[in-house]
């Protein structure tokens, strides 16, 4: 992180990026709802994977958790070996390394 925040604030959203090739989409999706069941169940509040309408092959995973802290843990305590798999699997199956962006809480009255 090249932003410094508190480890309470929240929530955090959590984006990345895949590019999966046409043949490679059934695979895709079936690694991604194992992911899902992943990400829920280690403190994520929503999850959606979404198809990017500009770019063929596009997918974004997004999904929120509770503040940063939260999203600190997820790494560190609660995912297991397996989760770790099939987040490697759902990787693996992209043509270019996927991308992944933390959005942070801002405070529009702050100036």
């Amino acid at each position: 992180m090249t932003l410094e925040t508190d480890v309470d604030a929240g929530p955090v959203v959590v984006r990345t990026t895949y590019s999966i090739p046409t043949e490679r989409e059934p695979d895709f999706m079936r690694a991604m709802l194992r992911v899902r069941e992943s990400r829920l169940r280690t403190g994520a509040t929503q999850w959606g994977l979404f198809r990017n309408g500009e770019r063929l092959g596009e997918f974004e995973e997004i999904f929120v958790v509770a503040s940063w802290d939260e999203h600190l843990r997820q790494h560190r305590e609660r995912m297991t070996a397996t989760d770790i798999a099939y987040e490697d699997q759902a990787k693996a199956l992209s043509d270019t390394t996927p991308q992944t962006w933390h959005l942070l809480p801002t405070d529009p009255d702050k100036r």
